[in-house]
């Protein structure tokens, strides 16, 4: 059976309707493996309560599921991290008393919400700043988006985009922010699991972006990665797929986690 409680205040300190989060879980047994979803949206939008599928199906399917909320702009790409940061040491010292094993924390984030668990995942300061060791396992990134935003932010094509002006807020006009609020930039310093699913069909830069990290992973040796194309799948589709219990990538993502 599936339970879950929801609205839990993950950040002290704070009554933000944005750093609440649900957990979802079941009483028939204990140290099941945790995944912690962090939800896309181009950092302006998105919200934890349309997600309510994949806490049902992965408790379903032996998890348990934390499915959060965090800032969004018209706040930078920081608070947005240290929303995420704090979500994560919040399921490290509470998750055990819902049935999950502290020890396997996984993160999972489609689009945006990808670039921002490799964000906390890849740069070691934001675990750094409360002493304690990175919590997180393992990562899958569902068609993760702005993994280096330098690169994305820098080309003349992208100002076409319609929500660039959203990406300045969020990022800022300053160059440097862009670099040092990439993922990329500190890809040699991971050191844990990572599976990465792309659309077929979707954009071309997330298409590059994630292929040159599973590349630099691949080569570096010192964090096993998995890369998976899935057939026919746009960018949205990505997500809106896995509302179907039956979707191959519930078979993926698991049997990575149980590899790992």
């Amino acid at each position: 059976m599936v339970r879950s409680i929801r609205n839990i205040n993950y950040k002290n300190g704070t009554h933000d309707k944005r750093n609440l989060l649900d957990v979802y879980y079941s009483n028939e047994d204990s140290l099941r493996d945790v995944l912690v979803f962090v939800h896309g949206g181009k950092w302006k939008s998105g919200h934890k309560n349309r997600y309510k599928y994949l806490g049902r199906n992965f408790v379903r399917k032996g998890l348990v599921t934390v499915i959060i909320n965090y800032s969004l702009a018209p706040n930078e790409i920081e608070r947005m991290a240290q929303d995420c940061t704090a979500a994560v040491i919040w399921v490290r010292q509470h998750i055990s008393n819902y049935g999950g094993d502290l020890n396997r924390i996984f993160l999972m984030g489609h689009s945006s919400g990808g670039h921002l668990i490799e964000f906390i995942n890849s740069n070691t300061r934001f675990f750094n700043q409360y002493n304690i060791k990175n919590p997180i396992y393992g990562i899958i990134l569902l068609d993760a988006f702005g993994l280096d935003m330098y690169e994305y932010l820098d080309q003349a094509a992208s100002k076409n985009n319609k929500d660039y002006d959203t990406f300045i807020q969020v990022f800022s006009k300053d160059r440097q922010k862009w670099s040092e609020a990439s993922p990329m930039k500190y890809w040699k310093k991971i050191r844990n699991p990572h599976l990465i699913l792309i659309g077929q069909k979707t954009h071309p830069s997330i298409q590059t972006q994630n292929r040159h990290l599973f590349g630099n992973l691949t080569v570096s040796q010192k964090a096993s990665a998995e890369f998976y194309e899935i057939p026919r799948k746009h960018h949205v589709e990505m997500i809106i797929n896995m509302f179907f219990r039956r979707s191959q990538q519930y078979d993926i993502i698991l049997n990575f986690m149980r590899r790992n």
